[in-house]
């Protein structure tokens, strides 16, 4: 009986360990073989795991790295897979490190 309970109790744990890739901490889901083959040649996955955002900011991310960045277009099957895949498995929480930084406190603020 303590063992079936034991498995119980472990059995979420092991689960979402395999939605894991080892080698890059990635959510396994559909998409990531795009976002291991395209993001880590230039930084490390974490950089990806470590970011949450809503769609629109992932493809405003994308379109900087490649405005400045030297980072390539996509095809639009392969852009659409990544992006859905980002927005799927890193959206924004309302757990942030900090609260946004308001206007008026930035640098600059007021200043013309």
């Amino acid at each position: 009986m303590k063992s079936a309970l034991i498995v119980l109790v472990l059995l979420p744990a092991l689960a979402v360990a395999a939605d894991i890739d080892e080698a890059t901490g990635l959510i396994v889901n559909p998409g990531w073989e795009q976002v291991r083959a395209h993001c880590g040649g230039c930084h490390s996955h974490a950089l990806v795991t470590s970011q949450r955002a809503d769609r629109n900011t992932w493809l405003d991310t994308l379109r900087w790295m490649q405005d400045t960045q030297n980072l390539w277009q996509f095809e639009p099957q392969v852009e659409t897979q990544i992006l859905d895949y980002l927005a799927e498995n890193y959206p924004p929480t309302a757990n942030r490190r900090r609260a946004p930084i308001p206007p008026s406190l930035m640098p600059g603020f007021g200043e013309q």
